[in-house]
């Protein structure tokens, strides 16, 4: 490894229990350095890495950081007033975000960054299942938990091959020395860092100026924010459905547990539902041309994904089903709701909880996405980092959802007929227990339940399922 842990023995994490910050702490205990870290909260990540020696502090207090500690890394989501990163200072301890940890442990491999708005977890594990499974070991790092990664987010390999999530947010990206980047989207996001679309593509300019020599870049043909920020660089490739792409998605097929396509003279076959994921396979599917990888190891690596957690996870699949799922910009609410809607004909149940006040407040009109589900239930705003901001709650949606429900001026057509009416179809309810006792209350036989955030609302839906799965084991209909 270079620099930053260069004859280092001790470290601490500050916000160990985020996923990126996770993988980077599971990744320095296997090899060998001594790791503490703390976080607000314990939680199922921080069990996991307590088995790998960690030591793991709940709440953040100046004591949790040892005077012995060499490098203390923390996450974007820390501020200035953190007791440990004050300690830290005082002691002139070497400090780094998370981002440049990162590019410390990877810089020196060859990258292939997997970039863009949404997608990027996803894309970035079906690259790294592909390259395992064709024995080329590459070390990983990726923002969810892997099944094929025995539940982690990270891993060790032996060659200098590197595949990373590169995340925009807070600009982290621009740490990573890339030779391959995948941009898969590029929306408006993140606008607490960013000031506009044209500031975060300026910023993926930046990225894509600090890879390697020889860069390649792979990019969604179909974005229109891509094609403009991607125009001026050469040696890149575009892939999508429209026919101005290098590589063209053709006869889409839709089963009820797969999808099949065409690609670049190839068949190909997935598990995963979506056109999202059909676009995110197509962006691997270039990868692994890239390396020389048989059609045949390329297809079974990809029939055999299941996706990451959170991202549109089948958590039960009895009388009724209900996922788990990420989704929380208003572009993934869509690709989400659609891609259910494709292969489950029953009434859509959609539990959301929105993630931060200033998204809510900058893309509450954009939530129209919602008209797609029967049912709406929306939570407490789910607050992660930032202040409550007067004036700003969850009814804000519901207000955009009514409006794009009433303005069809027709039933929804669920299965069971149940017709839009404004103060039915849509509700806001704080207490999360009456969420679980309302959706009891309407759900019935052939019903799709959608848990949807990115903060804590994946609680919610593992009690509902227990709950679902008790009512059953008794025999009691839905």
């Amino acid at each position: 490894m270079s620099n930053i842990f260069d004859s280092v023995k001790k470290v601490h994490l500050i916000g160990i229990g985020g996923i990126g910050m996770s993988g980077i702490a599971e990744y320095l205990a296997r090899k060998m350095y001594e790791v503490s870290g703390s976080d607000m909260t314990l939680s199922p990540v921080t069990e996991r890495l307590g088995k790998f020696d960690i030591k793991i502090y709940e709440g953040h207090n100046e004591n949790n950081l040892s005077e012995d500690c060499e490098v203390v890394i923390y996450s974007s989501a820390v501020k200035d007033d953190n007791p440990e990163l004050q300690k830290a200072k005082r002691l002139n301890k070497k400090i780094v975000k998370r981002a440049e940890a990162l590019g410390s442990i990877v810089n020196d491999k060859f990258v292939i960054a997997v970039s863009g708005t949404h997608g990027k977890t996803t894309t970035t594990a079906m690259i790294a299942k592909i390259l395992i499974e064709s024995k080329l070991d590459p070390t990983v790092f990726v923002g969810g938990n892997i099944d094929f990664l025995e539940g982690s987010s990270s891993r060790i390999g032996q060659s200098k091959l590197a595949v990373v999530e590169a995340d925009e947010y807070d600009r982290s990206f621009l740490q990573l020395n890339s030779n391959i980047i995948v941009i898969t989207n590029i929306d408006e996001d993140h606008l607490d860092i960013y000031k506009d679309i044209e500031d975060i593509k300026d910023n993926f300019r930046k990225f894509i100026q600090n890879g390697k020599p020889g860069l390649k870049i792979i990019a969604c043909g179909d974005d229109k924010n891509v094609l403009e920020t991607v125009k001026e660089f050469e040696n890149k490739k575009l892939y999508g459905f429209k026919k101005n792409n290098d590589y063209i998605i053709e006869n889409t097929g839709y089963g009820k547990k797969s999808i099949t396509y065409s690609i670049g003279g190839d068949d190909i076959r997935i598990k995963v539902l979506g056109d999202h994921n059909i676009l995110n396979s197509a962006a691997s599917y270039i990868v692994a041309e890239h390396f020389n990888i048989e059609d045949e190891k390329l297809n079974t690596s990809l029939e055999t994904f299941y996706g990451v957690k959170r991202r549109l996870e089948l958590k039960y699949d009895n009388g009724i089903k209900i996922y788990d799922d990420y989704a929380h910009h208003p572009a993934e609410v869509k690709a989400s709701l659609d891609a259910v809607k494709r292969t489950n004909p029953g009434r859509m149940i959609t539990v959301f909880q929105p993630h931060l006040y200033s998204r809510t407040r900058d893309f509450h009109k954009e939530f129209e996405a919602f008209s797609g589900t029967d049912i709406l239930i929306l939570a407490k705003i789910y607050p992660a980092r930032e202040k409550e901001i007067k004036g700003v709650s969850s009814e804000m949606i519901l207000k955009e959802y009514r409006n794009s429900v009433t303005g069809h001026g027709k039933d929804s057509g669920g299965s069971n007929g149940i017709s839009k009416e404004k103060n039915q179809n849509g509700k806001y309810i704080e207490n999360r227990d009456k969420i679980l006792d309302e959706l009891e209350k309407i759900i019935v036989d052939g019903d799709v339940v959608i848990f949807q955030g990115a903060g804590d609302i994946t609680d919610l839906c593992s009690k509902f399922v227990k709950r679902v799965r008790s009512k059953q084991n008794r025999t009691v209909p839905l």
